[in-house]
């Protein structure tokens, strides 16, 4: 099922960029922005507002016994207050996949989060370090194939961003998540025989993220 989603996500990203048309910007005119010779910039003050997905590191795993499949999709929209800081909140849906005991549990989670980013350097090829703190929601507890409790999760990352002429602007950061998960889940055995589990484990896991900022 993670595998299905990644897949959705990169369509959607791609398609939803593909549309996007070409904004020319006038220099002289851009008060809010840092602008280059060949007419790149960068936001330096207003509204923002976009998307950002990430797959787990672990995926890019040869070994196939080891992969822990993850996929998180949030947008966010918020306040750029200068050329560094910049503050927003969102709504992100993770599904991550983990192992304990031999087991695999799969968990997902729609997260309320504020956002906050501060770029390290006003450069062409800007990096920032960024941090993300939100309380998740888990799936119905009635009938669900997935069972597990609430909770606060945070994220924080490093990355850089590219320099648009354009409607929208990419960026790119490693991520670290963190949330704990607390439930239960049902397997069948080899023979089939139901195994019904409790756990409460911490994920942990590096997450390399696409974004794309609007304007």
């Amino acid at each position: 099922m993670l595998r299905c989603w990644q897949l959705i996500c990169i369509v959607f990203i791609v398609t939803f960029a593909s549309a996007q048309e070409s904004v020319h910007t006038d220099k002289e005119s851009q008060t809010d922005r840092i602008v280059f010779d060949n007419g790149d910039f960068h936001d330096s003050r207003g509204w923002i507002y976009g998307f950002a997905f990430g797959i787990g590191v672990d995926d890019f795993s040869l070994d196939t016994t080891r992969i822990l499949a993850a996929a998180h999709l949030e947008g966010y929209y918020g306040w750029k207050f200068n050329k560094r800081i910049s503050l927003s909140s969102g709504l992100g849906i993770e599904f991550n996949e983990s192992r304990l005991a031999g087991f695999r549990f799969d968990t997902q989670f729609l997260t309320l989060h504020l956002r906050s980013r501060y770029n390290i350097l006003i450069t062409r090829y800007m990096p920032f370090i960024t941090g993300r703190v939100g309380y998740g929601f888990g799936p119905p507890q009635e009938e669900s194939v997935v069972d597990h409790e609430n909770g606060i999760n945070y994220q924080v990352a490093l990355g850089f961003s590219l320099p648009s002429n354009k409607n929208h602007k990419y960026s790119f950061a490693l991520a670290w998540h963190h949330q704990q998960a607390k439930g239960r889940e049902s397997f069948l055995d080899q023979f089939g025989n139901e195994i019904n589990t409790q756990y409460d484990f911490l994920i942990n896991r590096l997450i390399l993220k696409f974004g794309m900022d609007l304007h």
